[in-house]
């Protein structure tokens, strides 16, 4: 993935996914079909929204010192370090002023971020800038982290959370940290519940996060088997015994049982009716042909076989992928991974 790409996580497409997943599900919630999670226990975050839109031109002038490093991933977090080498906690915790009420994006960055959309481009470089900056005071940042991570859903949610995570591996209030997490993550919006996961899914060889890992599968899974199949491809990495406690789940998805006539609107895609009444799914502007079953057979294949290579139903699974999968990164992915030998 190219550094820009990381730091931005896809503006356009995150935006939609989260956008028809969030309407589809209060829809299903309106007819008892999809359970909703109560909103946080914990006080709201909303006031980074009311901050005083006197400008700071030192506090922006620091943030767009690391902004603009946004398409390097090395430069961008060297920036951000040195920032916090030299800033006082006290006033480097001001720059959430700027989630929300961003600083005029300078004209040199323009031709950088244009490539990557319009919409909500430079407020997400903002955010992932100020989370960087706080991320090296550790430990003095976890109370506004905490306030943020455990506030009212917004975007900033489960960047917070993905800052608590990454302070937690570096050994720093590791156990509160995710046992917090753990306590609210069940309560947390679907849209920031998913990058959560995959950012506690990152502390290694803990007990702890190996059951909140679990409890996040159970209830997701019973709705949508597909959120049940991501959580265990980011498991995957530091809980393999985890995820392979879960093989005959994952063939049965790659056999294609249970997710049938599964609607688009849950990966992303959005309905548009033209004129002539005809309906159409588009993902990116782009439209698409019926929905993404055959994606997430093969990814759910892939996965099985890097838990058991020897099992004869996805080997066969694997042939036929090979020869018949449109998509040509999965096909030359299965080609890579019948060459390896070992499994996780």
């Amino acid at each position: 993935m190219l550094n820009g790409e990381y730091i931005l996580y896809g503006v356009f497409s995150e935006i939609m996914f989260l956008y028809t997943n969030q309407m589809l599900r209060r829809l299903l919630n309106l007819f008892g079909i999809f359970k909703e999670k109560r909103p946080p226990l914990t006080p709201a975050n909303s006031r980074f929204r009311q901050e005083s839109h006197i400008r700071d031109f030192e506090l922006e002038d620091i943030l767009i010192e690391v902004a603009q490093e946004f398409d390097d991933i090395n430069r961008f977090k060297k920036a951000a370090k040195n920032i916090s080498s030299r800033l006082e906690f006290n006033r480097a915790k001001e720059l959430t002023r700027y989630f929300h009420n961003n600083p005029p994006e300078p004209d040199t960055l323009k031709s950088k971020t244009s490539k990557y959309g319009y919409f909500g481009v430079w407020m997400n470089i903002c955010q992932n800038s100020v989370f960087e900056i706080l991320f090296n005071y550790k430990e003095q940042a976890i109370p506004i982290l905490y306030s943020i991570g455990f506030g009212e859903y917004d975007w900033t949610q489960y960047k917070a959370i993905d800052v608590l995570c990454r302070i937690a591996i570096d050994g720093i209030q590791t156990k509160k940290i995710v046992k917090d997490i753990g306590d609210e993550i069940l309560n947390f919006r679907y849209e920031a519940a998913f990058p959560s996961v995959e950012s506690i899914s990152k502390i290694p060889s803990n007990e702890e996060v190996q059951l909140i890992l679990l409890k996040v599968f159970e209830e997701y899974s019973k709705n949508d088997p597909i959120d049940g199949l991501h959580i265990l491809q980011l498991s995957i990495t530091n809980y393999p015994d985890f995820t392979k406690s879960k093989l005959a789940f994952i063939k049965n998805i790659a056999q294609g049982k249970g997710i049938e006539n599964r609607s688009p609107l849950l990966d992303g895609a959005v309905l548009s009716i033209d004129p002539e009444g005809n309906e159409g799914y588009f993902i990116g502007g782009e439209k698409i042909d019926g929905n993404f079953e055959e994606t997430h057979r093969v990814n759910a294949t892939i996965l099985y076989y890097l838990l058991d290579k020897r099992d004869n139903d996805i080997n066969e699974l694997m042939n036929f992928w090979e020869r018949n999968i449109k998509e040509d990164s999965l096909r030359n992915k299965i080609k890579d991974l019948r060459n390896q030998r070992t499994e996780i």
